[in-house]
């Protein structure tokens, strides 16, 4: 995230605008603590080689991977 440097003098407008910014990247982070949901998105694994995985689960629940 790349916030514009603050004008000289306070402007509401843009402040609301940078709060609004922080928020919506706040929103995208994982936080500590809390279970995480991947969604549509992948989770994708970097083994000790340099190999990447991604993992995925089928409708029982069972886990497989394949390389990416």
């Amino acid at each position: 995230m790349k916030l514009r440097p603050p004008g000289p003098n306070y402007d509401r407008l843009q402040e609301a605008d940078r709060i609004r910014q922080i928020e919506q990247a706040d929103r995208q982070n994982h936080k500590r603590g809390q279970d995480v949901e991947i969604g549509q998105g992948r989770l994708i694994l970097t083994s000790p080689n340099g190999t990447r995985y991604s993992v995925e689960v089928d409708n029982a629940g069972a886990l497989s991977t394949s390389a990416v």
